[in-house]
């Protein structure tokens, strides 16, 4: 990052936080803060976004006849209507993504049945997809028809990453965003990026690969692959691209009642935070032919499809995207098949007329996206008065944001700045909190000197608070990419547990709603979603140290199966004078988010005042 945008950056973020929460960052000019960034975005706000009918669209495709060999099908059998890469059939056979006379026919059956454009698979620069989206483009310049580029790796780290990521977004909006074709709002380019992307690439590494390619191509949409309260903040619409995890093994009613409360949760998110809102919708999946054991969504002739239209439309998003018009190795495909013949592309047309019916959502989008009551974020303001919260790097989830948005002064730390004992010390940041997922970096500059960094911190009397959002926090030392955990050294008690709870177990956690006053007395295990339990056991705090549980889950017969939610204060060397919270992933949002974390937040400040 140059100068010149570390100073934009500045110019932009100088009035803080909503209430003014923030204070400087302490990262170098080369890692802009992820919160402030998050603020300036704030700004960006979508209102009335136009209906698109958008599906997953594949160009890897290839013919001996084009390219000298099968590309992507495998071995081909005519005759027996069967492709060894492929789950289905296509109707017109085997075929060529870069024959202009198929890609023109794709886009008459997709006009024809009700969509507005295509979302094209993308893996760089000078690849075979980028070379056939040119044909792409150029044929939906031709039908009036609308296409983007669905961004699928962001390979390497660290600022090689970061370089190449801004040369691939600058290329695609140079070579392709001008086009009238290519799918805009606001004259905005648009561009979908792949969950594959939001893995690859650090949270942290977005304000900075968004503000320089900004700057060298103009301002562009990106629609960001997951549904989570960061990703709502950080970019300008989110969405999915498979949701075969939760629709397989779904009978129609029961695949109703999830897709009615799921698809609600996710246009609510985007909603709240004005970001455009798309839902996604399958008529099944099945990669076990390519796969082992793979997954399968059986198509329930066509039920699982309008069960998932219907819920779209009920729970009125801005756009639909549909998985996929042709990705014939998964067999999520609505594209003509000999198997199901044209059945799915009359299905969507049907529901994509409705959905069409009217020209936006009317989905209110509400001034502010804080869930907080102002008396929550009062208290806050008032109980962290004088006090900065110091935020270790790689965070995610709602700990940090909430903060911030109750105006309680957070400062984005960099690993090299716990290096500094002048700086990093319990009388700057009384508190520090970790809210990443398993990964930290254990060595700056000599071997293990952020672990020892933090040990002093705690030594000299600090409170490190840690909310993950993934099971283990400071599990994977992010420079070697192994485990190397440390949590026991810094006095997080944490141990056992495991990858799914036993098979019929009633399970629930009791809260000492003593120390966390408004919360409810129990709470049940989660159902669903990522279930991997790492509790915190007092057995596992170091020797001495005084060990409070807060939330512990027990079995039908009342057995503890360890703590989401526990209190350590350290009494013995090196960790001596020091204190710990910690709490499990998923205990937070069990707890209703905002409500839990207000009171865990509250429990913190109380031990802050000695109480």
């Amino acid at each position: 990052m140059t100068v010149g945008f570390a100073r934009r950056v500045a110019l932009v973020l100088s009035a803080g936080w909503l209430s003014g929460g923030l204070v400087p960052s302490g990262l170098e000019a080369g890692e802009a803060g992820l919160l402030e960034f998050m603020r300036a975005q704030s700004q960006r706000r979508y209102t009335q976004v136009p209906r698109q009918v958008l599906a997953f669209y594949y160009t890897w495709y290839g013919t001996p006849a084009r390219h000298g060999r099968w590309i992507h099908w495998g071995q081909v059998n005519p005759e027996q209507h069967d492709i060894s890469e492929s789950t289905h059939y296509p109707a017109r056979g085997a075929y060529d993504s870069d024959d202009p006379e198929l890609v023109d026919a794709h886009m008459d059956q997709a006009k024809a049945h009700g969509l507005t454009g295509f979302i094209a698979t993308w893996w760089g620069r000078d690849g075979f997809e980028d070379r056939a989206f040119v044909t792409v483009l150029d044929r939906a310049e031709r039908k009036g028809f609308k296409v983007t580029v669905y961004w699928e790796t962001a390979p390497g780290s660290g600022a090689a990453q970061k370089d190449r990521a801004v040369r691939d977004l600058v290329y695609v909006l140079r070579r392709y965003g001008r086009s009238p074709a290519f799918l805009k709002v606001d004259d905005k380019p648009v561009i979908f990026v792949y969950g594959r992307v939001m893995g690859q690439m650090p949270l942290s590494a977005w304000p900075e690969v968004i503000h320089r390619a900004r700057a060298e191509a103009g301002d562009f949409i990106l629609i960001a692959d997951g549904y989570s309260e960061s990703y709502a903040r950080l970019f300008d619409g989110v969405h999915t691209y498979n949701i075969c995890g939760w629709v397989q093994n779904k009978s129609p009613e029961a695949l109703r009642q999830l897709s009615a409360r799921t698809f609600a949760e996710n246009v609510g998110l985007a909603k709240r935070h004005a970001r455009i809102s798309c839902l996604t919708v399958i008529p099944g999946y099945d990669d076990t032919k390519i796969r082992k054991p793979g997954l399968k969504a059986d198509r329930q002739n066509g039920q699982t499809y309008r069960v998932l239209w219907e819920e779209a439309i009920r729970a009125d998003p801005d756009w639909v995207l549909i998985t996929s018009w042709n990705e014939w190795h998964e067999g999520s495909e609505i594209e003509p098949s000999w198997e199901h013949g044209d059945q799915y592309l009359k299905i969507t047309a049907h529901y994509a007329a409705q959905f069409r019916a009217s020209p936006f959502s009317r989905v209110p989008v509400p001034a502010s996206a804080s869930k907080l009551t102002a008396d929550q974020a009062q208290r806050l303001r008032q109980s962290f008065a004088g006090r900065t919260i110091g935020l270790l790097p790689g965070y995610s989830g709602l700990a940090p944001l909430m903060l911030a948005d109750a105006g309680v002064a957070v400062r984005e730390l960099a690993w090299a700045d716990l290096l500094d004992a002048r700086l990093f010390n319990p009388r700057a940041y009384p508190v520090v909190l970790y809210a990443g997922g398993e990964h930290y970096l254990r060595t700056v500059r000599t071997a293990n000197d952020v672990e020892q960094a933090l040990q002093r911190y705690l030594g000299e009397g600090g409170f490190l608070v840690c909310m993950p959002h993934l099971p283990w926090p400071f599990y994977y030392d992010e420079a070697v990419g192994k485990p190397a955990p440390i949590t026991a050294r810094l006095g997080l008690p944490v141990a056992g547990g495991w990858e799914r709870p036993p098979e019929g177990a009633t399970l629930k956690f009791e809260l000492d709603t003593r120390a966390l006053p408004g919360l409810p007395a129990s709470v049940l295990f989660p159902a669903s979603g990522d279930l991997r339990w790492r509790p915190a056991q007092r057995s596992a705090a170091p020797a001495g140290a005084r060990y409070s549980a807060l939330a512990t889950l027990k079995d039908a017969t009342g057995q503890s199966l360890g703590d989401a939610i526990a209190y350590v204060e350290l009494r013995e060397p090196p960790l001596q004078g020091g204190k710990t919270l910690y709490v499990w992933m998923r205990i937070p949002e069990l707890l209703g988010d905002e409500p839990g974390l207000c009171a865990l937040w509250q429990f913190v400040a109380e031990k802050l005042a000695g109480r």
